[in-house]
């Protein structure tokens, strides 16, 4: 004799199932826009250092909104200055990093939307020590502000040297 399954208990299998589906594609798309913004490779030291003065050249006028000692800490934020008048709003920020140790460079892409999703809580990785925007006294606002611009330029005692910029 067969055993009926109640309605109610296949439609809670069917919950399930599609709940396991949306976790798979969250999870692939995560994966898939990790992927597209980030880029790294292995260059010799004057290469890297070619890719940081192409960029730095950008901004040839310009004071770091943030600045670090040799060590990675905090400074000051220059965030007292005028924007310019016309500045178009950013939408991307770009990170680039070189790591002599590995000779690895790595250049990273944030969506400024992603920024604006995430403004409560977000953090920035400086060597090793976590900040938040607030405690580096910037906004997401603040930085839509400046319009595209130097955020940082640090180069530590090692060789190592990180610059993120808004664009």
């Amino acid at each position: 004799m067969a055993v009926k399954v109640k309605a109610w208990v296949w439609v809670v299998i069917g919950l399930v199932v599609l709940g396991i589906l949306c976790v798979l594609a969250m999870a692939g798309a995560a994966f898939y826009m990790f992927t597209q913004h980030v880029e790294t490779k292995v260059v010799s030291r004057t290469t890297a250092n070619e890719e940081f003065s192409a960029v730095r050249a950008k901004f040839a006028e310009q004071r770091a909104l943030i600045e670090l000692d040799e060590h990675g800490r905090f400074l000051r934020a220059n965030a007292e200055r005028d924007p310019k008048p016309g500045t178009k709003v950013p939408d991307q920020l770009y990170v680039l990093a070189f790591d002599p140790d590995d000779g690895r460079i790595v250049k990273v892409t944030v969506p400024f939307w992603l920024l604006r999703f995430k403004s409560h809580g977000a953090t920035i990785d400086l060597n090793e020590g976590r900040m938040g925007l607030e405690d580096l006294k910037l906004t997401v606002e603040d930085l839509e502000r400046f319009g595209p611009t130097l955020i940082v330029d640090h180069q530590g005692m090692h060789g190592e040297r990180v610059l993120v910029w808004s664009q």
